[in-house]
């Protein structure tokens, strides 16, 4: 494929915008590689796509971020680091603009980023982020156990698939 060019499955980062050694960044485009061969994954069979080898490591490099920009405690920044993650897989999932501009997508993040770790908060997307706030409800996601929870829904498809041939 052109490099130049990007389709709604290409990868991220995207031609325009240089591998980031930002924390948040390199978290969010890990992230949404994952999310993207999950889904392609879903609709295609096939092995399960992995997580990236250093999954924690990026993990936790957002949150100590988190914790330094926004001056917050480990839990908050946490939370706040996985309400980043969620909203722009969400963003991902359900607006075609996210997945099929790329400076509408950077932009999307940028304002997401500026806003959580409170360096910009009178973002243009700050309608958008309040309605964002409004609407999460409070179920906590654990990252740090998500390998082992990717291990638990594989042993729970494998036995699924085992009683599908034994019937």
């Amino acid at each position: 494929m052109d490099s130049d060019r990007t389709t709604p499955a290409d990868p991220v980062p995207t031609p325009h915008r240089p591998v980031s050694s930002e924390p948040h960044v390199r978290l969010i485009d890990a992230v949404l590689r994952s999310s993207r061969a999950g889904a392609s994954w879903s609709a295609q069979g096939g092995p399960r796509p992995q997580l990236p080898r250093d999954w924690a490591e990026l993990w936790n490099a957002a949150v100590r971020r988190q914790m330094d920009l926004a001056e917050q405690p480990e839990t908050e920044a946490r939370r706040a680091v996985q309400d980043i993650l969620d909203q722009i897989t969400r963003l991902d999932r359900e607006a075609d603009w996210f997945r099929t501009d790329p400076m509408l997508r950077d932009r999307a993040v940028s304002e997401t980023l500026l806003h959580w770790t409170g360096l910009g908060p009178d973002v243009p997307s700050r309608l958008a982020q309040a309605a964002w706030h409004r609407q999460r409800g409070l179920r906590p996601v654990d990252y740090d156990r998500i390998q082992a929870i990717a291990a638990a829904q594989d042993d729970w498809l494998a036995a699924w698939n085992t009683w599908s041939t034994t019937r």
